[in-house]
């Protein structure tokens, strides 16, 4: 007679055992076990209400586990500012200075290649910092463990977005040289809102049910997305405070790509995020011409902003599901 085994905990352990065994804590196993098409219904199947309870035993139950993971430290303002934060800054604002000195299109094409150099560099250091992996201080005698196969698209994807950065931040920089300005100054409050959500998404492993842990996360994105809003107004008061109406809302639109871009990447889905912004980039390109601008009555600004909110709006709507589950801060 055959029935519902005894154990199916164990059943489930088994066919999981490597990764519980290497799991720091129940929220990677949970990640691990809804990016496999367990839902609350498949819990039940194992006696539990929620993945989250299914998870924290069968984290118990291994019986030799890595130390857990250190709580992070307290957040203050001026030592929780990533560094990252300002090297993406640095990243937004290089490819401006030959848009600015050379202007037409040997300024954007630098601007392009420029940000696709800057922009491979920055992701492929915030991709480690957001994995939890050494930086600075790396021990060069150890061999660096080989990246997993989901991760070394992070590289090409952060050239490829920024690239598509350069060339926005080159078309803004011609239509509305303060509106640019800020953008690129925006891009380190928008580096610190995205670690900000990182570590407050990893600070929440002491939610009872992934439920909790959910609600706990659902309003953190449009938190952060608001805060990088009230950041590029202020911004734009202090550099851009005479552009036109068509610059500030280019300004808003594009300097909420870089937080949007980087929790869509942190997710687990570089290639989305990277394929969003030249999506941008292409459509305002597109739209700034002579021809197509004259047909639309859009100045360059609005043409832009146009292009962009598109991409942005597609952007939040793929950052939100995923931020509120624990599989984007593992």
């Amino acid at each position: 007679m055959t029935g519902t085994p005894a154990d199916p905990v164990r059943e489930l352990l088994d066919s999981n055992r490597d990764l519980c065994e290497q799991a720091v804590d129940p929220l990677e196993i949970a990640a691990a076990l809804e990016d496999s098409g367990l839902a609350a219904d498949g819990a039940t199947r194992y006696r539990h209400a929620d993945v989250f309870g299914l998870a924290e035993e069968l984290y118990a139950r291994v019986p030799r586990r890595p130390p857990t993971r250190e709580p992070l430290p307290p957040a203050e303002p001026l030592r929780t500012l990533p560094l990252a934060a300002l090297r993406t800054a640095a990243a937004h604002l290089l490819p401006l200075l030959p848009a600015a000195a050379l202007g037409g299109l040997p300024g954007g094409a630098l601007a392009v290649l420029l940000g696709a150099g800057a922009g491979a560099a920055v992701g492929r250091r915030g991709g480690r910092e957001a994995r939890g992996e050494a930086v600075d201080g790396d021990d060069w005698g150890a061999e660096p463990p080989e990246p997993a196969p989901a991760r070394r698209a992070v590289p090409w994807a952060a050239l490829g977005q920024g690239a598509g950065t350069g060339l926005l931040l080159a078309l803004l920089a011609a239509a509305a040289p303060g509106a640019a300005r800020a953008a690129a100054l925006g891009a380190a409050t928008a580096g610190w809102a995205a670690a900000w959500l990182r570590r407050f998404g990893r600070r929440q492993g002491g939610a009872a049910t992934l439920g909790e842990y959910r609600s706990r996360l659902r309003f953190a994105l449009p938190l952060a997305v608001l805060a990088q809003l009230a950041a590029l107004a202020g911004l734009g008061w202090a550099v851009a405070g005479d552009t036109p109406a068509t610059g500030w809302a280019a300004l808003l639109v594009l300097g909420a790509l870089p937080l949007l871009a980087a929790t869509v990447r942190d997710a687990g889905r570089p290639t989305a995020a990277a394929v969003a912004v030249l999506t941008a980039a292409v459509g305002a390109a597109l739209l700034t011409l002579p021809g197509p601008a004259h047909w639309l009555g859009a100045s360059p600004a609005g043409a832009l902003c146009a292009a962009a909110l598109g991409p942005a709006l597609l952007l939040l709507g793929t950052a939100w599901p995923p931020s509120t589950g624990p599989g984007a801060y593992r």
